[in-house]
């Protein structure tokens, strides 16, 4: 991977997705030396150093599987790059990342823990029905909640979000879509990290 400046990157899914990638792809040293009549050799597994070091063993397994597709590919993780404008919402302990693209609104909704830098948040603004709960009371009228109503909250906090644009790039599980002309997209981000 190339050098990169996080956003966001949350080491908690990097780390439950890497422990269930097979040991086999770990990292292995081997020292061999050969006097023609003796022969040594030792092998180590090395372990990952960092979670960069677990993030793009990751984002490879998921790649060699065939699992991360634009935005408009019908797989369990999308990868993009847009222009987003993000917000923190200390009260509900989410952040949010919202753009377009190709008529879609991308909504990426995550814990404000993994901003990086972004202090010591409780790491629960992920989980799915947490999430669309607090998604739900960004509204200006929260109301009753069905699907209709929760792609047109997401197009409306998509819109909303206070800030200049930032050109970013991300990979994250697909959460919720309504596909389409003006459709919408919610999504879990893995990492969120600026581009050139």
């Amino acid at each position: 991977m190339s050098l990169k400046y996080y956003l966001y990157l949350s080491h908690l899914k990097i780390g439950l997705l890497a422990a269930q990638i097979a040991s086999s792809a770990q990292h292995e040293t081997e020292l061999a030396v050969d006097l023609k009549v003796v022969r040594y050799s030792r092998k180590a597994v090395l372990p990952e150093r960092h979670d960069l070091d677990k993030l793009e063993k990751v984002i490879r397994h998921l790649q060699d599987a065939d699992q991360i597709g634009a935005a408009d590919e019908e797989r369990p993780y999308v990868q993009a790059c847009l222009e987003m404008r993000w917000q923190v919402f200390p009260t509900t302990g989410i952040v949010v990342f919202a753009g377009t693209l190709d008529d879609q609104v991308i909504v990426l909704g995550g814990s404000a823990s993994h901003v990086v830098g972004g202090g010591d948040a409780e790491p629960v603004g992920s989980v799915p029905p947490y999430l669309f709960r607090k998604l739900q009371e960004l509204r200006a009228d929260p109301g009753e909640f069905d699907d209709e109503r929760f792609h047109e909250s997401l197009a409306q906090i998509g819109a909303a979000l206070p800030g200049p644009a930032q050109r970013v790039e991300f990979v994250a599980k697909r959460l919720a879509e309504k596909p389409g002309p003006n459709g919408t997209l919610l999504g879990s981000p893995i990492y969120v990290a600026l581009v050139d």
